[in-house]
């Protein structure tokens, strides 16, 4: 099952930033800042899914009395494309062969050893 992650921009009151950083502790909150600019704190944040991800920001929410705003991005998953190609990649790091002449290890498509220069079949 695919995780869903959002940011999730907190408004409060001024000087309670903090109260909203110490949720960092509960399940699910990967990350919580205080930051400076039109917002006061930023979590991140990780749920099995969007049902989950929107009570994790409910409970965030509800047990601060100073909340005055929160706007939640959530994450697009990466696409397909990007996937396959990383998977592509990471098969063609650990595929790999030793050349017969001199057993520096080579990658699978070489066709020729890039250490003594021997020619593969």
């Amino acid at each position: 099952m695919t995780k869903v992650f959002a940011y999730v921009l907190v408004r409060t009151e001024p000087g309670t930033s903090h109260q909203i950083v110490s949720m960092r502790t509960m399940p699910g909150v990967i990350q919580a800042h205080s930051v400076f600019g039109r917002f006061d704190a930023v979590l991140f944040v990780s749920a099995s899914s969007l049902d989950e991800l929107s009570q994790k920001v409910y409970e965030i929410v509800s047990k601060q009395p100073n909340v005055v705003q929160v706007e939640t991005l959530v994450c697009l998953p990466t696409p397909v494309e990007e996937r396959e190609r990383k998977k592509k990649e990471e098969i063609k790091l650990v595929t790999s062969f030793h050349c017969p002449s001199c057993r520096a290890l080579n990658e699978v498509d070489a066709a020729v050893c890039y250490f003594c220069g021997y020619k593969f079949k």
